[in-house]
């Protein structure tokens, strides 16, 4: 196993439930209780007890699928919220569906795990012409109060036009030039960046104090992304194509390397039973987008 991207950042004690310690409700399944209310930047970047907290990012995606009239998606019951088997750690997903003129064009997934001390968010955007638009991609993982590892990119994975090419590269070096601040010694592993045009962001050990950085980060790829892929121009020309099921399947060749490379797989099974994990990996995280 690679040792960048390892998810086995938690605790052993977090496999386990105490004797007798009864479940609790999720703090995301408190906060989802009262979406009414405001998170402010302060209050967001650090948990009460100086810890990373990813919630600011989760209300921020959510933001902008609203702000881009998409409609969510509906996910199956036993996908959208699971407790560990301990009780210490939850996971929500979420789905979106990004539309031009009433049409489906990409679905956007987010799923989000935390416990006490241990965050973790990844998002992909998956498009349904995936030959004529990349894949977006984004790990965060947090413990304590530090970021562990932080990978954001924007993939490219079956598109084979020199000038759609050229075109993100263009967009995501100009982003990754802003976070140049954010590095690691290491180099990622290979599958995580084969399919990239090498203006990932990668950072690992960031500490609570540049949080604010990390999630400025996250957000710029996300909106040049958006803005560049989903804008009336380009999103109603590819409302036009034709599904083409060889690029999907190209796509999905992409996403099932992801899933049995990463060791996410792995982490997730021992927190949520293998049957499960297996189950949610294959049907909803990396399933091939419809549409």
């Amino acid at each position: 196993m690679h040792p960048n991207f390892t998810l086995d950042y938690f605790p052993a004690e977090f496999f386990t439930r105490p004797v007798g310690e009864p479940r609790r409700l999720g703090l995301f399944s408190r906060i989802m209780a009262r979406q009414g209310s405001e998170v402010t930047r302060e209050a967001s970047q650090v948990a009460r007890d100086g810890a990373v907290s990813f919630e600011p990012l989760v209300f921020e995606t959510r933001s902008r699928m609203r702000s881009h009239s998409d409609e969510t998606m509906s996910i199956p019951q036993e996908f959208r919220q699971r407790e560990s088997l301990h009780g210490r750690i939850d996971l929500q997903a979420s789905q979106w569906s990004i539309q031009a003129r009433k049409k489906h064009i990409a679905s956007v997934r987010m799923v989000y795990i935390h416990g006490p001390k241990n965050q973790i968010i990844n998002t992909w955007i998956f498009p349904n012409r995936p030959d004529q638009m990349p894949v977006f991609a984004a790990e965060l993982i947090a413990v304590g109060s530090e970021v562990r590892v932080a990978f954001v990119d924007v993939q490219v994975p079956v598109i084979r036009s020199i000038s759609m090419l050229d075109e993100v590269s263009l967009l995501t070096s100009g982003v990754a030039a802003r976070f140049s601040e954010l590095v690691c010694s290491e180099a990622p592993p290979v599958w995580a960046t084969e399919s990239s045009q090498g203006n990932f962001t990668y950072a690992r050990n960031v500490p609570v104090s540049q949080l604010h950085r990390v999630e400025e980060c996250y957000q710029a790829y996300l909106d040049a992304y958006l803005g560049a892929f989903t804008n009336r121009v380009t999103g109603a020309s590819l409302s036009e194509q034709n599904r083409d099921e060889l690029a999907l399947d190209e796509l999905h060749r992409y996403q099932h390397h992801h899933m049995e490379s990463s060791p996410g797989n792995k982490f997730l099974s021992k927190l949520f039973g293998a049957d499960w994990t297996d189950s949610f990996m294959r049907e909803f995280l990396f399933a091939k987008p419809r549409g």
